[in-house]
């Protein structure tokens, strides 16, 4: 499995530890994602982690193996939520109580 943390700087800018991810596949951490490379970094993920940086139907049509997206911000205007309901397994926010319908 392959995380792709999009833009870790937003949520920890060096305070916290990205470690925990490890436990649970590889991990492809990024300061910031410009939007010209989202498509690019994300390509091989299984798990996509974005605060900020926009996820749209073209990054996850190209992601094969993507099964979940998880936006650590409020709202999840930054995902194309129709393309993401017809990929993947999972989409939501964290943290969240149930999956953004």
């Amino acid at each position: 499995m392959k995380i792709v943390i999009t833009d870790g700087y937003t949520l920890n800018p060096g305070d916290l530890s990205w470690k925990v991810f490890h436990e649970f596949g590889e991990v492809a951490y990024y300061d910031r994602t410009p939007a010209a490379l989202v498509a690019e970094r994300c390509k091989d993920a299984t798990i996509i982690i974005t605060n900020k940086t926009p996820v749209n139907a073209e990054t996850i049509s190209a992601a094969a193996n993507l099964k979940a997206i998880a936006v650590t911000a409020t709202g999840y205007n930054i995902v194309d939520a129709a393309a993401a309901k017809i990929k993947i397994f999972l989409f939501a926010m964290c943290p969240c109580t149930e999956p953004i319908p």
